[in-house]
């Protein structure tokens, strides 16, 4: 290994003991996550979407079995250290992103959401966003790859904001970190590469629910009882595509 990869690992290291530390500082509560965490236990792989601002603490909802699980990352130098800071965390990266190597990553994409191995991560509005903007990837993948789309979204009560395109968040210490996870989405049979448009519109709602469910939270706007009612399969946006089996 040369010099700079041993620089990029021991970096990577402390940035990721770091986030454990700031993580075990934070009273962290998970609502919608129960039968996402009982698939990812079983060995079942599924398919991941947040904001790209939520990065930091994603790694902590990754329920699964070490190095099951895969994202895309950008061929830039800070896709190298996002990538050697994610196998701290068990998860691998396969490098690329819309704006540089895109399409190859996304060949590889489908191939490993078709072999059944790995579990799927996508920050859909990255690498430079429009911040909130869903790419057509993530519904590419959603509608040929047959596995079940989740939702994710973490609200901080104590954070950063980098002056970034998205407002990159860094989680601070001796606050709350809410995550909301919405129910299983699947795109029915009848959907084709040209409903991709509508089925990216789909998410990208679906993201900003899960978003103001876990804001309204962690500003105690709403109550648990009534988030878990928002999160239902038979609420909008997603009840038209919600799994059913």
């Amino acid at each position: 290994m040369s010099v700079k990869g041993l620089s990029l690992r021991y970096v990577s290291f402390f940035v990721s003991l770091v986030l454990r530390v700031i993580k075990g500082l934070n009273s962290c509560h998970f609502v919608g996550f129960d039968r996402y965490k009982e698939r990812l236990r079983n060995g079942e792989t599924v398919l991941i979407a947040f904001w790209h601002n939520q990065g930091l603490f994603m790694p902590f909802v990754y329920f699964g079995k070490f190095g099951r699980i895969k994202l895309i990352v950008s061929q830039s130098h800070d896709g190298e250290l996002i990538s050697s800071l994610l196998r701290w965390f068990g998860i691998e990266s396969v490098r690329g992103s819309s704006s540089r190597g895109g399409v190859a990553a996304l060949r590889e994409f489908l191939k490993l959401a078709r072999s059944g191995e790995d579990s799927l991560v996508f920050t859909p509005d990255g690498p430079k966003g429009p911040v909130y903007q869903v790419k057509d990837g993530v519904a590419y993948l959603a509608l040929h790859s047959d596995k079940p789309l989740y939702l994710l979204s973490v609200t901080c009560s104590r954070v950063a904001e980098l002056r970034s395109w998205d407002k990159f968040r860094i989680p601070l210490p001796f606050g709350t970190a809410t995550f909301v996870c919405s129910p299983p989405l699947r795109f029915p049979e009848g959907f084709g590469n040209q409903d991709i448009p509508a089925i990216s519109l789909a998410i990208e709602e679906g993201l900003k629910c899960v978003n103001r469910i876990a804001d309204a939270l962690s500003a105690q706007v709403i109550t648990l009882k009534e988030s878990e009612t928002l999160l239902a399969p038979d609420c909008l946006p997603w009840s038209p595509f919600v799994e059913t089996h």
